[in-house]
């Protein structure tokens, strides 16, 4: 039996092919890496497919809703700004664009007006609610919307009116049940206002702030005990350490009048 030979020129021929196996591995990682970078979140994803698809409606609507949510999500004001800046700017293009039926504008004014709340131009946003609701009068998160502008702007029986009518449509809707507990804090019907809190809390209660809402209508109330036990759950879901310090500076004052 023969062996086999290795020679000079058997390595000449295979080591440009293992360095070109290498480079093209090199090039697909970087390839791959650079995609990475694109789908890091919604707004690099949803900014690389406006480039691509710059006269799509459903592809500015996204990423409008993306830098809605960005800016919802940040602490840097400048950058919130930006967000909403650029937000704005996509949803003004959605309206500009011809209606190819992929955006319904209930939907569209919906974001729009969520982008003018967070901007604090509220007439615009209560005139970008309207036009949504022209579209499909029953949409409680369109009805709940005004209210929470109304309330913003002391409306005060204007927002329990919109509410109320989120509540025909949805008559468990957390976002609507809290809508009206805020509006039983500004009339100082506590009673209420705790009644309502904790309905929202049983329909949705993975969101902190709804506890702290709770604790302080039930400490108004003079539910002293069920208020500590609200304000002690919001400290167990907060994590914003300036929020946590106020939470247990309120828990210390809730124990020492419950005692009492």
């Amino acid at each position: 039996m023969k062996k086999a030979r290795t020679s000079s020129q058997d390595i000449s021929y295979t080591l440009p092919i293992i360095t070109l196996f290498i480079l093209i591995i090199g090039l697909l990682a970087t390839l791959s890496f650079m995609r990475n970078s694109i789908y890091l979140n919604h707004v690099t994803l949803w900014a690389d497919i406006v480039k691509r698809s710059p006269d799509k409606r459903r592809a500015h609507e996204n990423y409008g809703q993306a830098l809605s949510t960005a800016a919802a999500s940040t602490a840097r004001p400048a950058e919130r700004q930006r967000y909403l800046t650029d937000a704005l700017h996509e949803f003004q293009t959605v309206q500009a664009l011809k209606d190819d039926g992929s955006v319904p504008d209930r939907d569209l004014y919906r974001e729009l007006g969520v982008v003018y709340y967070r901007l604090q131009q509220y007439h615009d946003a209560i005139a970008a609610w309207e036009h949504g609701l022209r579209h499909d009068p029953s949409d409680a998160s369109l009805l709940n919307n005004l209210s929470v502008v109304m309330l913003q702007q002391k409306r005060y029986d204007d927002a329990a009116k919109y509410a109320l009518m989120a509540l025909s449509e949805v008559p468990y809707m957390p976002q609507a049940l809290n809508t009206m507990g805020q509006y039983y804090m500004a009339k100082k019907n506590y009673e209420k206002a705790s009644q309502y809190f904790l309905k929202a809390l049983e329909q949705e209660p993975d969101v902190p702030q709804r506890y702290w809402n709770a604790a302080v209508a039930l400490e108004h109330w003079g539910k002293y005990d069920l208020a500590l036990q609200n304000a002690r759950r919001f400290a167990m879901m907060e994590t914003d350490p300036a929020a946590l310090q106020r939470v247990q500076a309120y828990i210390e004052h809730l124990k020492k009048i419950s005692a009492r």
